[in-house]
């Protein structure tokens, strides 16, 4: 066995890269991949899950044994060569870990046990399970039909195959208490002669049959019903809404242990050299939690003078004016702040104004705006999904506030409009301070006036009443556990109402619905926001996470930045659609009564078509159509696409209950919009659409992959990003990565041929991340904890430019990136003059020799240089990098 010294394994956290493990890519298929991403420039191989998840899964999110590496990706043995490959290479390994949830099924035998001995297992205090709620009973909401009908078909058998007998109902299956088997299957466990087939025992006989099946059920540990039933009688907490998955319960020192201690020894065993922690907004005290991961770590991993803290990050969405709390034990979260801030910077805000109008005319949305959508969503999904949640709270809030309310019902209400007020996903009261943190207090004041505002007229005492509990005003013994609970309901209901509905419902630029993000975010002062965000992430949290695309976001990176231009051209976007829209109506069909699809689906369609919509190559003419092979993909990519944007907006068809005919009118109209030919005016159009918009958007890609490299923090790369790619949400974004193509262009010399290649062509971004990569890896020092200091731009194209300074008293950097370039890009698709532009020289700045990292160019800064020309900066191409010696 390799043995790895943790004392010897401090690997500079400088860049991740973020790879999805599964039985298509496996350890050993990443192990082949590291002198790629060595050559890349990468510090950290961010891996997905990698203990035991349920047979078949794509994302290892669904754990079921904490003990073991996943078999489906490879073995312990694999993993250690993993990290010894990576650490000859002086690299390491981030793993992606999963506390708050484990995949249910046989596979789970801790979550199986529960099943078949109920609060007598030992594994019973690992599950978040109401157990006063299910009459001592878990729920199970899995059958198609009521219990009765289901029995009466004859769907549900018994099997006393295996080890433990189990109850079969089509392809799922749970474990039968063997005390609760009647004599005589008992001893047909032992002896097969004695009843040869239980089949006859259960339901021969016809009535009698199924009333002893019906009473070996009622005797079990869990309740069948059902699945309609689980909005309201589920009582184990979830993973937001999906049943298969359940919650644990990390506050439990034991549970802790049990599923920590297999990872936190890869950990002293130096294979594994940082944490992400996946949702850590579902957990009961996330502080507490922390400190326990980071007491364990260190106590396996001891820090000597010097040293960095081992890497914990987490998976923590803040909304708009959201700050990490700094009393958290972690080097920071996983990036969407960054990418939603970095998002901004694209977007014309008076272009945006004037695409929204036109959305909301087009929609004849008069006085809804998206904060009434998002508000929508939650209230939906709380009164919903979420349900079983709500009632879980209101016994505790009865027992606190006696006989305040008049009904269990006004009370449920009062807790769906107190979250549905909340503006962040939660708060973070704990027992551990006398008073609740002042972030807390502003948000809980801001849900109850947000409440009040909304019903001046019916103000909502319960609204006001939860407050004053969640804020210590009204005290007892249920208080905290009311308030623990009920953040661990307001994260899912943001997730679920504003994430996945109220982002598929107001659409007027699908770029900006991302997670953490939205149509309601501020533009004004992008720029300023944007240098606040990295002054503050460079003093308080360098080695935060940085990230522009993940395997959650609903859209790539560049993707999005291609729809950003949009806003650099709204009048065109506007008179496009409304031309597709004209072209297009004979493919809708009538569905109750209704067009199908609807106009928002119409629309969201078109944008996603321009979305991925091949990049135009050089030379070629404007209305040029991809090749057949390319259509056939587009059509399957974007009815999976569709399919899931229709169901989670909810408002003609969903998960939960579809509407076939609407769905298959939408897939007929899809299948008629992309057969066009040559001749097809709709089709030439849209390719005419993308030439005029591709270089833009290309241009703020490598923008934007500048500043992320560049920026404070640690850079993460999602896998495949490093070429031009332009996905959608999963399944889409987690495709497989031709990892042979890109070894072969980078042993190809990308970095000595960047000048030669056109900016559309996919080794230029390779080129250019490369170099920000290595730079950023040989400079630590400069990009990990230099200082950050933001350059003033002036002159006639000010506002088109970002620039800042990073510096040590070593070492500088000053970065130089485009933004909104649409009036500087000619037909040709070359930049004009910067005329007088510039950018402002702090009087610290070094004078003497510095090097353009892109073009080579040297760049000497004398006494006399108070600023430098935009012009002769950004001489080859828009993006610069000034490195000193």
């Amino acid at each position: 066995m390799t043995s790895h010294s943790p004392l010897a394994t401090r690997h500079s956290f400088t860049a991740t890269y973020r790879v999805q493990l599964n039985k298509q890519f496996t350890l050993n298929d990443a192990r082949r991949v590291v002198p790629y991403l060595d050559r890349l420039g990468i510090s950290h191989l961010y891996c997905s899950p990698i203990l035991a998840a349920r047979p078949g899964s794509t994302h290892g999110y669904d754990v079921v044994d904490p003990t073991r590496v996943n078999p489906e990706i490879g073995t312990l043995a694999d993993l250690r060569a993993l990290a010894g490959e990576l650490q000859a290479r002086g690299m390491g390994i981030l793993l992606d870990i999963v506390p708050n949830h484990m995949g249910i099924g046989p596979a789970n035998a801790y979550w199986e046990d529960v099943l078949a001995h109920g609060l007598h297992s030992r594994y019973a205090a690992w599950f978040d399970i109401d157990w006063r709620a299910g009459d001592n009973k878990i729920v199970l909401p899995v059958l198609r039909a009521e219990l009765d009908a289901v029995l009466a078909r004859g769907e549900l058998s018994l099997d006393l195959k295996g080890k433990t007998p189990r109850l079969r109902y089509f392809e799922s299956s749970w474990p039968v208490d063997p005390a609760t088997l009647p004599e005589e299957l008992q001893l047909a466990k032992f002896d097969s002669i004695a009843v040869a087939d239980p089949k006859i025992f259960l339901s021969g006989g016809g009535g009698d049959g199924r009333e002893r099946l019906r009473s070996m059920l009622e005797a079990q540990h869990y309740r069948l019903c059902d699945w309609k039933r689980s909005t309201g009688e589920i009582n184990y907490r979830r993973f937001f809404d999906l049943n298969d998955l359940v919650a644990i319960r990390q506050e439990d020192p034991e549970v802790f242990s049990a599923t920590h201690d297999f990872v936190l020894s890869l950990v002293g065993e130096g294979v594994v050299h940082g944490l992400r922690v996946d949702h850590i907004d579902g957990l009961l005290d996330p502080l507490g939690y922390l400190e326990r991961l980071r007491e364990e770590v260190e106590r396996r991993v001891p820090r000597r003078d010097g040293d960095e803290p081992f890497p914990i990050v987490v998976e923590k969405i803040l909304s708009p004016g959201e700050t990490l709390r700094e009393g958290w034990p972690v080097q920071g979260t996983t990036g969407y702040e960054f990418l939603n801030d970095v998002e901004n910077l694209f977007l014309d805000a008076s272009g945006y104004a004037a695409i929204d109008h036109a959305y909301r005319a087009m929609r004849r949305l008069t006085n809804t705006a998206f904060a009434d959508v998002a508000r929508a969503g939650k209230v939906g999904v709380l009164e919903g999904a979420l349900r079983a949640d709500v009632a879980r709270l209101v016994p505790a809030m009865r027992a606190l506030t006696g006989t305040r309310h008049s009904s269990d019902a006004t009370l449920e209400a009062g807790i769906v409009r107190f979250i549905a007020g909340l503006p962040v996903y939660r708060t973070y009261v704990d027992g551990n301070s006398p008073t609740p943190h002042p972030d807390d207090v502003a948000v809980v004041r801001r849900a109850v006036e947000n409440e009040r505002c909304r019903s001046p007229e019916a103000p909502a005492p319960e609204v006001e009443s939860i407050g004053e509990v969640v804020l210590g005003h009204i005290d007892g013994p249920e208080r905290l556990t009311f308030v623990q609970r009920l953040q661990q309901t307001s994260g899912p209901a943001t997730a679920k109402g504003v994430e996945d509905t109220a982002l598929y419902v107001y659409v007027p630029l699908l770029s900006r619905n991302e997670v953490g993000g939205g149509p309601a975010r501020p533009l004004d002062d992008a720029v300023g926001r944007f240098h606040r965000a990295n002054t503050g992430r460079a003093c308080r949290w360098p080695s935060s996470l940085t990230c522009v695309n993940t395997h959650d976001t609903k859209r790539s990176a560049d993707l999005r930045a291609r729809l950003d231009v949009l806003t650099e051209c709204a009048a065109d976007w506007r008179r496009g659609v409304a031309r597709w829209r004209r072209l297009n109506h004979r493919h809708r069909s009538t569905v109750k009564g209704r067009l199908a699809p609807d106009t928002n689906t119409e629309y969201v369609v078109y944008q996603t078509l321009i979305g991925i919509w091949p990049t135009p190559r050089p030379g070629r003419r404007a209305d040029d159509l991809p090749d057949r092979a390319w259509f056939d993909s587009a059509r399957t990519r974007l009815e999976q696409y569709m399919l899931k944007a229709v169901r989670e907006a909810k408002t003609r068809t969903s998960w939960t209950d579809p509407d076939e005919a609407y769905e298959t009118a939408l897939r007929q109209f899809l299948t008629a919009v992309l057969a066009g030919g040559d001749d097809e005016p709709f089709l030439t159009d849209v390719a005419r659409f993308v030439s005029r918009i591709a270089a833009l958007g290309n241009w703020n890609a490598l923008a934007r992959v500048v500043l992320q490299m560049t920026a404070p923090g640690v850079p993460d790369t999602y896998q495949g990003d490093e070429l031009w790619n332009f996905a959608l949400v999963d399944p889409d974004n987690r495709r497989p990565v031709d990892y042979g193509r890109r070894g072969e262009l980078l042993e190809g010399g990308v970095l000595e041929s960047l000048r030669e290649l056109h900016p559309s062509d996919e080794r230029f971004k390779l080129g250019i991340l490369q170099r920000l990569l290595n730079i950023r890896r040989n400079r630590a020092a400069l990009f990990g904890g230099g200082s950050y200091s933001p350059l003033e731009v002036r002159g006639a194209f000010a506002e088109h430019l970002i620039a800042f300074a990073r510096s040590t008293a070593e070492s500088h950097a000053i970065v130089v990136a485009p933004r909104l370039l649409a009036p500087l890009v000619g037909h040709d698709g070359t930049i004009s003059d910067w005329g007088d532009t510039e950018i402002v020289l702090p009087k610290a700045t070094p004078r003497g020799s510095f090097r353009e990292l892109f073009s080579g160019a040297e760049v000497r800064l004398s006494d006399d240089n108070a600023s430098l020309s935009a012009s002769s900066v950004l001489k080859e191409m828009p993006l610069a990098v000034l490195l000193s010696p």
